[in-house]
Order: structure tokens, then sequence, then C-alpha cells
């Protein structure tokens, strides 16, 4: 019950401004960097700019931790500020100490992301160096919209790259279906929320984007629509459902897509979707 309310409070998004003294974005970084050193001592930690934060290790490599997605969850929860740079800095000391161990096919999972994350991914693997199979997998999922393949660890979601699923043996050819079978393996029960004008699928709170894969739950049988089925994924956590002919669903969605995805946190897309002849396409009315 308390996720249901806590993604029904989610899609409302109608929060009214914080009544405490935040913390600026550069005080932020500045707590954020003082943790971070003091669980990697051996690793030099500089301040690039506010919410950017350069480590790099004893051999020399850098890498970058960008807290954007941090500092709004704190905004979107002040007092439980230690409790989550504690979370994000275990994590990433985690995402480091693995880099070298092998990937492990069970644990790939698909995440729906939209073009501007590739863009900018694809920007900083180039900044870096990388050679074009050390960047991340990914796989077009419709014109606005890609899956990247990841590796869901305990405390972790690591990006792989095409180098570590050869080395995995997992074929290219078989990765989509791989990865939405450990998906439904390790998602808890899907729940649907039905409402007046639009409904809406709950999970673990991180994978319902991609939700969208499942070609089992969207057919009519599970959502009464008027029309096709049109979605609103405006954060990876948020995945709402209406019908092309529900004239105020669609009007609902947009306005909470456009609010979610320009306030909140693991944004995605302000589009909205339609699912047509068995695939989600921009929905243009």
């Amino acid at each position: 019950m308390k996720r249901s309310w806590l993604a029904l409070l989610l899609v409302a998004v109608l929060l009214p401004t914080a009544a405490f003294a935040a913390l600026s974005r550069d005080a932020f970084t500045q707590e954020f960097a003082t943790v971070l050193r003091a669980a990697l001592p051996n690793h030099k930690v500089e301040i690039v700019e506010p919410l950017q934060i350069r480590i790099t290790d004893p051999k020399g490599e850098d890498s970058t931790a960008f807290l954007d997605n941090a500092y709004n969850e704190y905004m979107a929860d002040p007092d439980a500020r230690q409790e989550l740079i504690e979370h994000r800095v275990a994590a990433w000391v985690e995402s480091l100490a693995v880099e070298d161990v092998p990937l492990d096919p069970k644990n790939i999972v698909p995440i729906i992301k939209d073009r501007g994350w590739v863009e900018q991914a694809t920007s900083m693997s180039k900044s870096r160096g990388m050679a074009a199979d050390e960047g991340q997998v990914i796989e077009d999922f419709n014109e606005d919209l890609v899956i990247v393949y990841a590796e869901d660890t305990p405390r972790n979601v690591r990006y792989f790259s095409t180098k570590d699923l050869a080395k995995a043996g997992v074929e290219r050819s078989k990765l989509r279906a791989l990865a939405i079978s450990n998906l439904r393996r390790v998602l808890p029960k899907i729940e649907p929320h039905h409402g007046p004008v639009y409904s809406m699928l709950t999970a673990d709170g991180n994978y319902e984007a991609s939700l969208l894969l499942f070609d089992e739950l969207w057919s009519k049988s599970e959502f009464k629509v008027d029309g096709d089925i049109v979605v609103a994924i405006p954060s990876r956590d948020v995945l709402l459902i209406t019908g092309s002919r529900n004239a105020d669903g669609i009007a609902r969605l947009r306005e909470i897509a456009d609010q979610i995805a320009s306030e909140g946190t693991y944004t995605i897309s302000d589009q909205l979707f339609v699912y047509r002849k068995g695939a989600f396409r921009r929905f243009e009315p």
C-alpha cells in the first residue's frame, strides 16, 4: 500500500514550495564530495562544477559523478539527505569495485531512455577516448526512445560495453529477450491503478518505463481505453495510460508529463506514445 500511495503522489506532482532552508547545488556537491573522499581515500575527488564531481583512481583513470538526480531527490525529501548521500556514495564505490568483474548474464536488464541521454553518453565516451566497443550497449526502440542494457546488482545499476557482452558470451540477437526475461523475474507484482480519465502501472519504482517492453500488457483486454492505448513515461518510475480518443485523458497526460519531465528525477520524455500494430510510436493527434 505504501508503494501505491508513493506512486500516486508522484503522479500528482503538485508539491508546494519547500518551506525549509535548502542546501544550494554548490553546498550539496561539497557535502557529497566530502563523504566520497572518506569512502575513497586512495582516489582524488575534485568538484568540477556544482553537481559534477571527477574521481581519479590510483592509476590515473578518471570517472565522473553527475549529481543532478541526487539533488532533485534531496529537494523532494530534505530530511533524508544523509541517508541519500550515503546510499549514493556506497553505490558509486561498488560500481568502481566491480569494474573488472565479469558481466553476469542473469543480471542484464533493459532500461528505456531518450535519445538525449544517448547523445550525452556518447559525448562523454568520446571525451574519455573510449573505443566504439567500450561504449554502452544501446538498441533503438522508436524515433524518440532507446533501450540501454545494464547489469542490475543489489546496490547499483552498471552500464556495460559491447566488449563486456561478448566476454559474457551473450549473442546480440538474443539480448532483448534475455533482458526482458530477467526483468520479469526480478520485478515485484505489477499493479494497475485505474482512474476516471487515465490509469497507471506501478512495479518497483525503477523500471516502470521498461514495462513498455512487456508486449502482453498492451492488449485492450488489459486496459479499457477509448481508442488506441496512449502512454506517458516522463520518468523511469511513472507510466500513465489513456485512450487516443479520450481528450481529457490526453490533456492530463500531457500536463503531468510536462511537469515531471521538467522537474522530476530520472526523467525520460515529455512525449506521449501510442501503441499500434504491436509497437509504440510518438502520438500525433
